[in-house]
């Protein structure tokens, strides 16, 4: 089973993936919700290793400066599209799937639009609604983003594999920014119940193989984990309703 992903928003330099993948069928969201770290990292390493010699990507991009779609007539340029794409690919990659098949690559294609088009529109809304960007957060990011790389040259040689410069990469920090005080001002999403969060352990710990760890020990993550589920499941709502309303073209 090919699980649908969706990033809420996606800027190319920072791989910034504020919501992670998305199964349309509802048997495994609180089993997910609930394992524990460790399994978490047996399964990514073995993930890893099978991805140790990624073959050639299979993926059919278009021109940087290509125009692949058109939201309440801003333009959305191919680089955009093409950093999603690719981050689509890697973590298909690294769960141990075949980006190549020809199902994976049109899921890849499918969501890649689906999200700069959905970044579009909350963008859109939110400068509407009047958030900004704080300029000295954005410096102070930036000045974060630099840190780790060694020296400028090494930040100017991963920047040119993307495409994008360095005027467009404090642009796409700007735009986190909004997006972040959108989410806390725009989105209401329901709070996790204190029920919630012991179903979610009860179903975890009678499907686990091994005893489970204590509740106590578990209640955080499980909690943080339905919340960001609830987030994102508000902010989807949003971009659906906002996506009816907007004028599209998709020129890909």
């Amino acid at each position: 089973m090919i699980k649908k992903m969706t990033f809420i928003f996606a800027p190319f330099a920072l791989a910034l993936v504020l919501g992670a993948c998305s199964d349309n069928e509802e048997s495994t969201a609180n089993e997910d919700a609930a394992a524990p770290e460790t399994e978490q990292a047996e399964g990514t390493e073995e993930a890893s290793e099978d991805a140790a010699a990624p073959a050639e990507s299979a993926l059919e991009l278009p021109e940087e400066d290509a125009v692949v779609a058109v939201v309440n007539g801003e333009e959305i340029q191919g680089k955009v599209y093409n950093s999603v794409a690719r981050q689509f690919e890697s973590t298909l990659t690294s769960q141990g799937q075949d980006p190549s098949t020809e199902e994976n690559l049109q899921l890849i294609e499918d969501e890649a639009m689906s999200v700069v088009i959905g970044n579009a529109v909350l963008l859109q809304d939110a400068k509407e609604k009047g958030h900004e960007a704080d300029d000295a957060v954005v410096e102070e990011r930036m000045e974060e983003l630099k840190a780790n790389f060694e020296d400028e040259d090494a930040m100017n040689e991963a920047l040119a594999e993307t495409g994008f410069t360095l005027e467009e990469m404090e642009e796409q920090l700007r735009e986190q920014l909004v997006y972040e005080s959108y989410m806390e001002n725009e989105i209401d999403a329901p709070e996790v119940t204190d029920e919630e969060v012991q179903a979610a352990y009860d179903q975890f710990a009678e499907s686990s193989e091994e005893e489970a760890p204590a509740f106590e020990e578990m209640e955080p993550t499980i909690r943080q984990s339905l919340q960001e589920q609830n987030d994102q499941e508000a902010t989807f709502a949003r971009v659906e309703e906002l996506r009816e309303e907007a004028e599209i073209e998709v020129k890909l």
